[in-house]
């Protein structure tokens, strides 16, 4: 203000501190909001509007360095914020190469997981094989495809190549070209992977006189190669070997209980593996003995006793068998144990 005189009065220094430094706070904190939350043009012009007349903008100055001035600044949390938000999009945006565990276990699953065709894919080259007519290949779905490798695609674990050692006399060089070709069990072009599981068979038709000198080279060809050599002997019994592994391609817990046989757990059945377990007695011996005797303990009991004179009217027991039984029947059941020492 100025007096009537014309000279100003000087504004209190806290009064002109205060104002200017308010002032350049809004201004700041202003500034802030649009560059981080901008508002619309009808809220800009309304804020301008209501808040020119009540606090004018002073000219532009350096603000005092107070500490209490700078708190309001919050450009350094917004930093952080968006560093964070970047970070965490980071990760999801890019794909996360897998771990070892994670791939070792899918490679694992794939190869456990046999995929198979509902056919038997037969390579191109073996249009003309009397192979595909005389056998049971005419009763067995089979098709052309020109993507494999192999011969005989059965699945990615059974893999055939057919030779005939007719062929292979005026032809040797048809097989390494076929080795080449096969990669070592890769059966389908563009398949990387390689399957040790894989049983590569080749098929040979011996169809010459003199054959010992050829199947000798294919057998080291074979073990070189890891290859199981597989002779037949005409056609026929060629094609029979490719319809077999067809049919039998996904039997193989079957084949293993076969093999392995299913163990019985009653009564009768485990009588007949302990006493068939003896010398020179059979399952008709046991058949007989339970049909007289009843029981185990009958048995043992009427073998014991009269030196087996009792058991001597059953068929098929002569005196080598009863006194086989006897002999086992009177061992100590349990062999390191002192049975003179029980009271």
């Amino acid at each position: 203000m100025s007096d009537p005189n014309g000279k100003n009065d000087p504004p209190k220094g806290n009064d002109a501190m205060d104002k200017s430094s308010f002032a350049s706070i809004l201004a700041g904190v202003q500034r802030m909001r649009d560059e981080y939350e901008p508002k619309s043009s009808n809220q800009q012009e309304t804020a301008s509007t209501s808040t020119a007349p009540q606090r004018p903008t002073p000219p532009a100055r350096p603000a005092p360095a107070r500490p209490r001035i700078e708190r309001p600044v919050v450009v350094p949390r917004t930093r952080v914020e968006r560093t964070g938000v970047s970070r965490s999009a980071t990760p999801s945006g890019t794909s996360p190469s897998p771990t070892p565990d994670n791939a070792s276990t899918r490679n694992i699953r794939q190869n456990q997981q046999v995929q198979s065709h509902s056919a038997i894919q037969v390579a191109n080259s073996q249009k003309g094989n009397p192979l595909l007519s005389q056998s049971l290949m005419k009763t067995q779905s089979w098709q052309y495809n020109g993507l494999i490798l192999s011969d005989y695609y059965i699945n990615p674990l059974i893999q055939i190549l057919f030779l005939s050692l007719k062929y292979h006399k005026l032809h040797p060089e048809y097989i390494w070209t076929r080795l080449k070709r096969l990669n070592k069990g890769s059966t389908v072009v563009g398949d990387v992977s390689k399957n040790d599981r894989a049983l590569r068979i080749l098929l040979v038709v011996v169809d010459i006189d003199s054959h010992q000198e050829s199947l000798r080279k294919l057998a080291d060809i074979c073990i070189k190669h890891d290859l199981s050599l597989v002779l037949a002997w005409s056609f026929e019994e060629a094609g029979n070997y490719v319809a077999f592994c067809k049919q039998l391609e996904l039997s193989t817990s079957k084949v293993n209980s076969t093999i392995k046989g299913v163990k019985k757990d009653d009564y009768h059945s485990c009588l007949v593996d302990t006493l068939t377990s003896i010398k020179s007695v059979n399952k008709t011996d046991v058949v007989n003995l339970l049909a007289n005797c009843k029981s185990f303990k009958n048995i043992v009991i009427q073998n014991s006793q009269g030196n087996g004179k009792q058991m001597g009217n059953i068929q098929g027991l002569g005196t080598k068998k009863l006194n086989n039984m006897k002999s086992v029947f009177s061992e100590p059941f349990i062999y390191n144990k002192d049975y003179n020492q029980i009271s």
